[in-house]
């Protein structure tokens, strides 16, 4: 297949992906599913992509490849930065994924290998790590707070360094 064609068949199987979890919740599609919608054999869809978990990480890639990043916000507010760059781009399955907490960790993890492989600062690995200890805490916290919705009190766990009491 030509890389025109592999682009081609990429872009129908990611439109796909999309209208799946834009109605489904993700840990409901299947590959067969996904194949169903993109009106090809299921083999092509494990031709482009592992598995359903690997086309969501490249789904992510490809959806922010071409993407400028302001990281001057990202280095201030994290949190903020995610919930601006996926509510612009794909709002519809972010809201449908909410309580999904498969695709949450697959969408966070992407995300962070996309700023990682875009920068030339070292030191944004240190802040990678600060958001991941947020994210691990908050997780051992039986997800507690939404990347998405409570922004602004995981910025404010950023910026201070200071998780909130159990009871808050």
């Amino acid at each position: 297949m030509g890389e025109r064609s592999q682009i081609r068949m990429q872009k129908l199987i990611f439109d796909s992906f999309r209208e799946l979890m834009e109605n489904n919740d993700f840990s409901d599609i299947t590959i067969t599913d996904i194949a169903d919608k993109a009106l090809v054999h299921r083999n092509t869809v494990y031709h482009h992509f592992t598995d359903k978990y690997d086309l969501l990480d490249k789904f992510i890639n490809y959806e922010f490849k071409n993407r400028e990043f302001n990281f001057r916000n990202f280095k201030d507010q994290p949190f903020k930065f995610f919930h601006d760059l996926y509510y612009s781009s794909i709002e519809k399955v972010i809201n449908q994924q909410k309580d999904d907490h498969t695709f949450e960790t697959i969408a966070q993890n992407s995300f962070l290998k996309l700023i990682i492989n875009t920068q030339n600062d070292e030191h944004v690995f240190w802040q990678i790590g600060k958001i991941a200890g947020i994210l691990l805490w908050n997780d051992l916290n039986e997800n507690k707070y939404d990347m998405f919705r409570d922004y602004q009190l995981l910025d404010e766990i950023y910026r201070t360094e200071k998780f909130p009491k159990n009871n808050e």
